[in-house]
Formats: structure tokens, sequence, C-alpha cells
């Protein structure tokens, strides 16, 4: 063989060589694509070595939101209000009632537990009870007493924002009571024995011998009455206030216990006129008796309307504190405030609640300008002119 033979085989053998292992790569290459190799290390589109920023399935931890399979479960709905709460109140069981019924509609978890009494009664008792309280608010329908009682510490501070949303005339500074509605001082008369020409216009015209043994009114120990004079001295000074009520002792105006006897006795025309709340009226109206009724003291310069007020404090030291807070804020609210509209004609301290049928609002007449939380301030002097001038 020659040596360009040689040559020629050995090309041929390489050659050879290199075709048969390149067959051998191919062939390779297409049995591990038919088996499936592995991934290309971008873009996964299944079982992802580590997972995207933002899987949507089993991710490895929660989003900030998350909606399937959360690992913390979320915030428990607040719990209703449950306990107890127990109530000292002047006002009659027949309206207060209907109070705790739509109170436990909107919290049947709180039992209210109530003691009636009159004004004195229940001051005293709370005093009596000071080293271990057991009332948690007291509502009374005398806010001389409701004063007192908050200048001896009796009462917790009560910064609701229900509370705080009261007027400042009509509560305390600090909250620890408040006014829940508002009566005005008004002369009813029987339609049947007074004629319109000769109705008085005026709180000092009662004082006037025309209306000798035509007159009833509440005693001095009716905190209206004793807010009313308070008011007059305020008003009018010393000198004038002790004529009109020389002029009511003279003109032998009977005094009563309570404003129910005065309306009762006007209705029946046992007298002519009567002093009292304007609810009174009303009621009486409502019951048909020919009564009517006259809003005194609008004339330029005179003393205004005279209002006092329904009122509600929480007891400093009562077993149920929270509970007492959301019974007065509950009083403070429309559904309590239509109830003493409604069914008593007396004027809510919140604004916005209807006023009951053919009750006149309030801001359509000239009200005396001294508030009602400055009261106590002059109640002393007001004091010794009754009994100074000998007013039962």
């Amino acid at each position: 063989m020659s040596c360009l033979e040689r040559k020629m085989f050995t090309m041929n053998r390489l050659r050879g060589q290199v075709i048969s292992r390149l067959m051998i790569l191919t062939i390779g290459i297409a049995l591990i694509a038919a088996c499936g190799g592995p991934p290309a290390a971008t873009s996964p589109t299944a079982a992802p070595a580590e997972p995207t920023a933002a899987p949507t399935t089993a991710p490895a931890e929660p989003t900030a939101a998350p909606t399937v399979a959360p690992t913390e479960p979320a915030a428990a709905p607040t719990a209703a209000p449950k306990g107890d709460v127990v109530v000292y109140t002047t006002r009659a069981e027949a309206l207060f009632k209907p109070v705790i019924e739509a109170f436990n509609a909107v919290y049947p978890d709180i039992k209210v537990t109530v003691l009636n009494g009159s004004n004195s009664e229940l001051a005293a008792r709370i005093l009596e009870e000071r080293a271990n309280p057991k009332a948690d608010v007291l509502i009374n329908s005398d806010l001389l007493t409701m004063a007192n009682l908050a200048a001896e510490g009796i009462f917790a501070p009560n910064d609701s924002p229900a509370v705080m949303a009261v007027p400042a005339d009509y509560r305390a500074d600090d909250g620890s009571w408040v006014a829940l509605t508002l009566r005005a001082r008004v002369i009813m008369y029987n339609t049947q024995l007074v004629s319109p020409a000769e109705l008085p216009k005026k709180m000092v015209d009662l004082a006037d011998p025309k209306w000798k043994d035509a007159l009833g009114s509440a005693n001095s120990t009716n905190g209206a009455m004793m807010a009313q004079l308070v008011m007059m001295r305020n008003q009018l000074g010393e000198a004038a206030t002790e004529a009109f009520i020389q002029g009511l002792v003279e003109n032998n105006t009977q005094f009563f216990g309570g404003h129910t006897d005065v309306r009762k006795a006007v209705g029946a025309g046992e007298l002519k006129l009567g002093l009292v709340n304007h609810y009174y009226y009303h009621l009486s109206k409502a019951e048909g008796a020919p009564v009517g009724v006259i809003y005194p003291d609008q004339e330029d310069g005179g003393l205004g309307l005279m209002v006092n007020s329904t009122n509600a404090g929480i007891v400093k030291g009562g077993p149920n504190p929270e509970m007492a807070k959301i019974f007065v804020d509950f009083m403070l609210s429309p559904a309590g405030q239509k109830i003493y509209a409604e069914r008593n004609y007396e004027y809510p301290i919140v604004p916005g609640v209807p006023l009951a049928e053919g009750v006149a609002p309030l801001s359509s007449f000239k009200l005396n300008p001294l508030p009602l939380k400055r009261l106590r301030d002059e109640l002393e002097p007001t004091k010794a002119l009754v009994q100074k001038v000998g007013m039962p």
C-alpha cells in the first residue's frame, strides 16, 4: 500500500468515527426529549423550585390581604355588652317602663334594676350608701337636688361624646350630671272660668289680688318651683321677688306637694289658674279637661320663659360603671329621647327629636337667660327669702 493510500484510509476511518458519534449523540438527545428532561432555568411553568413573588395557589407566605388559607385568623367581632345596671329614679313607673323596654331592645343582655322614690328620698339614700354605693345611675326631676349631690362628689365625671354634645348650660362642665329633658314653667287655666281678656301675661301678675283664692301651685319643697324663684330673684332682684312670694301667700294660693294635684284642681274647676310645668297642661288637655295655657313673660324686657330639667348622673363607685355609661348614652339617644317627648310632652335635650303633637317648640319663645347650671349658686339666699315670707 502506497503512502497516499495509507493517508486516505486513515482519513476515511476518522470520518466514520465522527459520524458514528454524532449519530449516537443525536439519538440520545431525541430519547431525552421524549422522556422529559430537566426544565430551563428561567420562566418555570410547572413545579417551580422556588415560588414566584405573587403565587396564586398555596403560597409559602400569605400576601398582605390573603383570601385563601391565611396563616392568622381574622379578629373576632366585638361582643355585645352584658351585665347589670341599677337605676334610682324619680320618674313614674308608667313612664320609665317603656324606657327600659326600649333599652333592652338594643341591649338585651343588660339587666336593669329600678328603684323608684322621690327626689329627697333617693338623694338621702344615695348619701347613706356613699361608703358602699348600690346605685349606678340616678335619674331625677330636680336639678337643684342633682347639683347639690354633685357638689358633694356623689357623681363621677362623664366625658361621653353624647354627654359633651349637650349644650354647656344644661350639664356640669365635667359631665357629672346632664339634663335629659326640659320643662317650661307655664300658667294653665280653666277655659270655663277665665275669659281671654283677663288672662295674666306675666308671672308677677299672679300676685294681683284679683286672683285671690283662684290659684294653685306646688310648694317650696318642689324643685321646679324653687328653680323658678331662683330665676326670678336673679332677674328681678330681692325686693320684687319677695313681693311676688308675699302676693301668692296673701292671695290664699293653694300650695300642693306636686303639680298633679294642681292640674287636676284646675281641670275640675276647683281653681281658675295653676302654676305648673307645661306638660301638665298637655296631660289634662289629652284627658279632655277644659284647659288652656299661657307661656308668660314674652314682652320686651320680660323675664322670658323659665325652664327646668330632668337629669342623669353616674354614681361614683357604683358596681357597674361601664353599664351605667351605656345607659346614660341611651337616654341621650333619639330612641331614649323620643319616649318622654311622645308620652309626656317634654322637650328633648337632643336636637332633631320630634315634639309631641300640639307642643310649641322652645325656639318660638324668648327664654330666661340664666343657665341651669348656675341655679344652685343662688339657692340658699332664695330659700332664706321663702322662709322669711312664710311660703309653705
